[in-house]
């Protein structure tokens, strides 16, 4: 039989060909990828927790393509029930950080969806942070520069002075040594910030009353000698207003009771005097905008008082406010975030005092808050950053009493 051998191997290209695409298509089929899920929505759940909380449910709306879903928390928080639905249940540990999840259909995951998530600041709530790492201390120095807080110098319950210097991250809720005061061991000295800067000096050691004076600068960790103020003291006031500091009053080395106030200007390092007010010891302080306000404490007697003041540093003048509601008292813990002021505590001599009260400096009128939520405290340190309120350490007790070490946060 004849057969076209070009026929024959026509049919066979063709045959081959089919085959080819054939091939093709059932391997594009077979390769064809899972759509990609959805990206998750909003998360739902608190956005401030206090340290340690447990129970804490976040959720999501479930999206289209999704099988599983998987969610990440902060370090050192864990995921209770939950891994892999729209809703978890976390127990967090110190730390803020981030609530994500991500959608998944076995083979293809979805880009994140995040919610941020600080511990402490639960508005109108006490969360405890991390105690104060060294332990036990009062008398010290407190103040804020930027983020961070610092504390430094005071005594423990053994009478050890101490001139280290310590700074607190509540973003990691920890804290870092840093350098130690150069001016030596001290307690009962005064402390602030102007700006980026922070300013200790004054205080006593049991021996020597100080009147020195040094700036700290948070991004060398350094420390430098500025002009010392006018006179041995300890017990005295300072706080700052806008880009000035002021000190004044206190117990001076001869064991007097200056009614004095001085401004310090650390622009061209020179103490001014200004008008005084009241003669005190053990009084709180701080500012709100561009004045300053000053209360409570003790009299060169020794009889604790409960009037509160205001600087206005434009007119050098000081103005008679409403005075605290509560008893009279000394070694109060405060601070101010924006127009108010918050005061914490304190001694009168016979009480030991766990109240807590808030100033509107918009309308001169007090408001009595829930009691702090830790032990009664005098002696302690008080500062703000944002809109966070915190106080620590101090002592439990008039004359000493039992030191401590917590450290507490207030949301606004």
């Amino acid at each position: 039989m004849f057969y076209n051998k070009q026929i024959v191997k026509k049919s066979n290209l063709v045959s081959q060909v089919s085959f080819l695409i054939l091939c093709m298509l059932v391997l594009a089929v077979s390769c064809k990828k899972e759509p990609i899920p959805a990206v998750p929505g909003i998360i739902s759940g608190v956005l401030n927790f206090c340290p340690g909380e447990t129970g804490v449910v976040y959720t999501i709306a479930p999206v289209e393509g999704a099988t599983y879903y998987l969610w990440t928390v902060p370090e050192d928080a864990t995921i209770a029930s939950g891994q892999g639905t729209t809703s978890v249940t976390v127990n967090f540990g110190k730390a803020s950080g981030q609530i994500c999840v991500k959608s998944t259909n076995d083979k293809e995951v979805s880009e994140a969806s995040c919610l941020k998530v600080t511990q402490g600041g639960v508005s109108g709530v006490w969360c405890r942070e991390m105690d104060f790492s060294p332990g036990i201390r009062t008398n010290a120095v407190g103040f804020s520069i930027g983020n961070k807080g610092y504390v430094g110098t005071g005594a423990d319950m053994g009478n050890q002075k101490y001139s280290d210097l310590w700074e607190f991250d509540p973003e990691l809720n920890v804290w870092v040594q840093k350098a130690d005061f150069p001016g030596g061991a001290r307690f009962d000295a005064v402390g602030f910030s102007i700006g980026d800067k922070g300013y200790v000096g004054l205080g006593y050691n049991t021996v020597d009353y100080f009147k020195d004076f040094w700036e700290y600068n948070p991004q060398t960790n350094g420390w430098l000698k500025k002009a010392d103020f006018v006179e041995e003291r300890e017990f005295a006031f300072g706080f700052s207003i806008l880009n000035k500091g002021y000190v004044g009053s206190g117990r001076s080395g001869t064991f007097s009771f200056p009614q004095d106030f001085w401004e310090y200007n650390p622009q061209s390092d020179q103490w001014t005097q200004k008008t005084a007010v009241v003669s005190r010891q053990g009084a709180v302080c701080f500012s709100i905008g561009n004045v300053g306000y000053l209360g409570l404490g003790s009299s060169p007697s020794g009889s604790a008082q409960k009037d509160f003041w205001q600087y206005d540093p434009a007119q050098d003048l000081w103005t008679l406010k409403a005075e605290l509601p509560g008893p009279p008292r000394y070694a109060s813990a405060g601070f101010a975030i924006g127009t108010k002021g918050y005061i914490v505590g304190g001694f009168d001599g016979n009480v030991n005092y766990k109240d807590f009260y808030e100033y509107d400096s918009e309308t001169n009128t007090w408001l009595q808050l829930p009691d702090f939520a830790g032990e009664s405290h005098g002696y302690g340190v008080g500062f703000a950053i944002g809109t966070n309120g915190y106080i620590g350490i101090g002592s439990q007790g008039n004359s000493g009493g039992q030191n401590l070490n917590d450290f507490w946060v207030y949301g606004q």
